[in-house]
């Protein structure tokens, strides 16, 4: 049986063929790059399964190299097609994973899918034509390490001015920090935004502006006639999301708003696994 694994900083999760899930917590040995590398391998080859789809944050290459993982650097440098050669295993960076899972399980009549994943970070992937696009090596969309701010916030990247610094959990928290001189988790923010708090609101109203502008930047390049919005903290988010297709197409070119639609991902935290998954259910791709 085959199944899809998602590597993250806190969780390792797991999405079985047979549709069952698991969720291992790997945040206290994610510093301790021996033990977490074991790990990897011991959940990834656990139950004997016929090949794996392993998702992974981060640039990672066509053969399985992670050149870097902003946001989990015990992967940095990791050759992960050598560390798994027990095993038949598809690698892939987790969002691009996440975006094939969309049109796979939910989007198919979609010609151009994009998907865009907040959490932790802000990733994205393409699915153009049924198959996903991986770009010339395997770091395409890329997209929250794209500029929108010259000179702007500092990112996990190490640059400054990415839509992830604006456009993410961490991002979240520290608009919320400048409204209020407060430092709260991204959860407690989203929690009293709900209850109706002022400073929450204006802080996930700004956070929203930034995920417009992204946005926009990704339709006038990309002309997808869907976009996916997934992730953490897009979940947390949902109720107060209901008017972002309206404003994105509001401040989008006529011609690619035409034939846009925006919809929220419903399958929650196994959306990379889920993805990494169906990467080897196609056996073609």
């Amino acid at each position: 049986m085959k199944k899809g694994v998602d590597i993250g900083g806190s969780f390792i999760k797991v999405y079985w063929e047979d549709g069952r899930t698991e969720k291992h917590y790997i945040r206290h040995i994610v510093e301790h790059k021996e033990l977490f590398l074991n790990k990897v391998r011991e959940i990834v080859l656990d139950g004997d399964p016929s090949q794996v789809g392993v998702a992974v944050a981060g640039f990672t290459s066509l053969d399985g190299v992670v050149y870097k993982s902003p946001n989990i650097r015990a992967l940095d440098s990791v050759n992960l097609s050598e560390l798994l050669t027990d095993v038949r295993a598809k690698i892939v960076n987790d969002v691009s994973a996440g975006a094939y899972g969309e049109w796979f399980y939910s989007h198919r009549e979609s010609r151009v899918l994009l998907f865009i994943a907040v959490g932790t970070g802000l990733g994205a992937g393409l699915v153009i034509g049924g198959k996903p696009f991986l770009g010339a090596c395997g770091s395409s969309l890329e997209a929250g390490h794209h500029t929108i701010v010259k000179g702007g916030e500092l990112c996990s990247c190490g640059r400054c001015g990415c839509w992830e610094a604006y456009c993410s959990s961490y991002g979240l928290e520290r608009l919320y920090h400048r409204l209020s001189e407060q430092r709260l988790s991204d959860f407690e923010i989203v929690k009293r935004a709900y209850e109706g708090d002022g400073v929450a609101l204006r802080s996930v109203e700004e956070f929203k502006s930034y995920l417009l502008l992204g946005l926009m930047n990704m339709v006038h390049l990309f002309n997808p006639d869907r976009v996916v919005l997934g992730g953490g903290l897009i979940d947390a988010l949902k109720g107060m999301l209901g008017d972002i297709e309206a404003r994105l197409k509001a401040v989008c070119e006529k011609l690619p708003a035409e034939c846009l639609g925006v919809h929220l991902s419903d399958c929650a935290e196994y959306c990379m696994a889920r993805g990494a998954l169906a990467m080897v259910l196609e056996d073609d791709i």
